[in-house]
C-alpha cells in the first residue's frame, strides 16, 4: 500500500503591498507551516521600492514565535532565465541569496508551491538553478 506524503500547510498566499520610501511597493509572499514553530516564507514579484533588504524585517517580525526560512522566486520570462534562491541575511543587514533548484522546494513544500506560481511565470520547474 503506498503511502501518500504529507506537505506543510501553505498559511498564506498574498499580494503584499506596503508603502517604502514614498513608494507603493509590493511583494507575492507565500508561506508555509512545515512545523507548530517553524514558517517557511516565498517572495517573488517584488516591485515599487520594495526590497529584499525591507521586507524581510518587516516579515520577520510577523511571526515573532517562529523560526522563519526565506526564499526568493525570480520567474523566468521571454527575455531571461528564472531562479529560485535561499535567502540568508548577513550581520551588516545585507541579503546573500543562494541559487537552488525550484523542485529541490518543491519537494518539500509539495505542489502549492507551483500551483501558486505568479500567473506570468515561464518557469518549467527547475528554476534556472
Amino acid at each position: 500500500m503506498a503511502v501518500e506524503r504529507a506537505y506543510p500547510e501553505m498559511i498564506r498566499d498574498e499580494h503584499y503591498v506596503r508603502p517604502f520610501d514614498g513608494w507603493q511597493g509590493y511583494a507575492h509572499v507565500r508561506v508555509w507551516r512545515p512545523a507548530p514553530d517553524q514558517v517557511t516564507v516565498m517572495l517573488s514579484g517584488l516591485g515599487g521600492g520594495c526590497t529584499l533588504e525591507k521586507l524581510l524585517p518587516l516579515l520577520r517580525d510577523e511571526y515573532p514565535d517562529d523560526t522563519v526560512e526565506f526564499f526568493f522566486h525570480v520567474p523566468s520570462d521571454w527575455a531571461a532565465l528564472g531562479y529560485y534562491a535561499a535567502l540568508t541575511v548577513g550581520s551588516d543587514g545585507t541579503v546573500v541569496q543562494t541559487r537552488m533548484a525550484g523542485d529541490t522546494l518543491a519537494a518539500r513544500l509539495g505542489p502549492t508551491l507551483y500551483a501558486t506560481e505568479d500567473p506570468d511565470d515561464e518557469t518549467t520547474g527547475w528554476g534556472g538553478a
